[in-house]
């Protein structure tokens, strides 16, 4: 089973749907949120989950628009959640305006997992100033976090960063950030990177393989293809790509359902017995 973490506009809390095949997407808990946050901004946008190597479950999550902080949260089995914490991952950089879609993966190299997320820095404290890198700290139990870095810097602002492991490499999505919020703007999409370890260089950025103006990728393979999810966040409805190797991409909104009103998601597998666990409690 797959799990699709998710926020809704009226609702900037954990939300999830489920699918058997990566197309067919359910909402659980009748499309009400499944854990909302108290610290902070007292928000959860972009929600990613994650299960390290000991079997625990971790959430990660934008505290709202401006935070030097992310939303941080524990669980055993994807049912019962630890009370949402702040992590101040940016707290010691002067001038960061926001810590936008955190997400996290393993870097085999380091032995360490590998949080990313994109903020803008200006030291200069221009209150409209927004360009933005991707960076990253690395942890080893989810308790203590080493200094943040820039991670990737395509010489442009870039927000929603996704990486997986793909044929030897790390493949990495992010959005173009460049453009304005219409229809009709230039960029606004998702391109492709990749990086020979965890810690980059990310090069080879491809031409967009998604239409336009999307953002937040996630990318998961099915067992079959791979596919990658992306929030048309102006229409005001999900799409989805196709790929058989993660180079060449076919959009193929029409074939898949989801529930109305879903935000940047993220996708997880689990097994049956998570599965069944989490269609009985919700």
């Amino acid at each position: 089973m797959y799990v699709l973490a998710h926020f809704r506009t009226e609702a900037e809390a954990l939300h999830y749907a489920v699918s058997e095949d990566g197309y067919e997407w359910d909402p659980l808990n009748c499309g009400e949120a499944v854990l909302r946050s108290d610290v902070g901004n007292e928000s959860i946008r972009d929600p990613f989950l994650v299960r390290d190597r000991g079997g625990t479950y971790h959430l990660l999550g934008t505290d709202s628009w401006n935070s030097d902080s992310v939303v941080h949260a524990t669980s055993p089995d994807l049912v019962e959640w630890s009370d949402p914490e702040l992590v101040g991952v940016m707290a010691d950089v002067p001038g960061v305006r926001n810590t936008w879609a955190p997400e996290c993966f393993y870097d085999r190299e380091l032995d360490v997992y590998r949080l990313v997320w994109s903020s803008t820095v200006n030291p200069g404290g221009d209150p409209d100033a927004r360009d933005h890198r991707i960076w990253t700290c690395l942890t080893t139990d989810f308790e203590s976090f080493g200094a943040p870095a820039v991670l990737f810097d395509p010489g442009y602002t870039v927000i929603d960063a996704c990486v997986v492991r793909h044929s030897g490499e790390y493949l990495m999505a992010f959005k173009d950030e460049r453009g304005e919020n219409d229809l009709d703007t230039d960029h606004k999409d998702v391109r492709l990177a990749h990086a020979p370890s965890g810690g980059g260089p990310f090069a080879d950025v491809t031409d967009p393989v998604t239409p336009g103006p999307v953002e937040g990728p996630t990318l998961f393979h099915n067992g079959q293809e791979w596919l990658m999810l992306y929030d048309h966040f102006i229409e005001g409805r999900y799409g989805a790509s196709r790929s058989d190797d993660a180079r060449e991409w076919t959009v193929c909104d029409g074939r898949m359902s989801f529930p109305d009103g879903i935000r940047h998601g993220d996708v997880l597998e689990v097994d049956d017995a998570v599965g069944r666990r989490l269609r009985a409690a919700f």
